[in-house]
């Protein structure tokens, strides 16, 4: 189950629109609203709903010209753009995009097809809920990664000096 509200000064504001910074500032009244609803997906991540008002997706004007209440939205992890959205529906592939097991900030902010945040009194309009993220369905840290290659290193040359004793004095016998 969502929270619809406002966010307000928690999301970064990183929207650009032809190299100028701009926002689409709107009023309380015409301004898109949001919440989030959540499942849990047996393969892993998470699926989610963006049930929106005041908002049209427009995934064919993505990085055209501003039309007032319509775009796309942009997604954040623990405060890091992930990935952009064109409808009310996505999967988080928590593996693909968190790097730590636990609780975590899932939000979402609308922006114009020029990628510009719609905001009220500067700040942010969008949707954010706290997910709880599995251990086994994260990014592999990358010194796991080191300690298995140097573990079968080991293991390999392990193997081979045994091979090489085996050869030079066992087998003379």
């Amino acid at each position: 189950m969502g929270l619809a509200f406002l966010v307000v000064g928690a999301l970064p504001l990183h929207a650009h629109s032809d190299g100028a910074f701009t926002i689409h500032e709107v009023s309380e009244k015409v301004a898109p609203k949001a919440s989030l609803e959540l499942q849990k997906d047996p393969t892993g991540g998470f699926n989610v709903h963006v049930v929106t008002s005041n908002f049209v997706w427009r995934p064919e004007q993505a990085s055209k010209k501003h039309v007032s209440g319509e775009g796309h939205a942009h997604v954040y992890l623990d405060g890091r753009k992930i990935m952009r959205i064109y409808s009310e529906w996505f999967h988080l592939n928590t593996y693909q995009f968190s790097t730590r097991a636990g609780e975590q900030l899932l939000s979402i902010e609308f922006v114009g097809n020029d990628h510009a945040p719609y905001t009220i009194q500067g700040n942010p309009i969008g949707s954010e809920q706290i997910i709880n993220v599995p251990r086994d369905e994260i990014q592999p840290d990358a010194t796991d990664r080191v300690g298995a290659t140097t573990l079968g290193i080991v293991f390999v040359a392990i193997l081979l000096i045994v091979a090489l004793f085996w050869r030079r004095f066992l087998a003379k016998q």
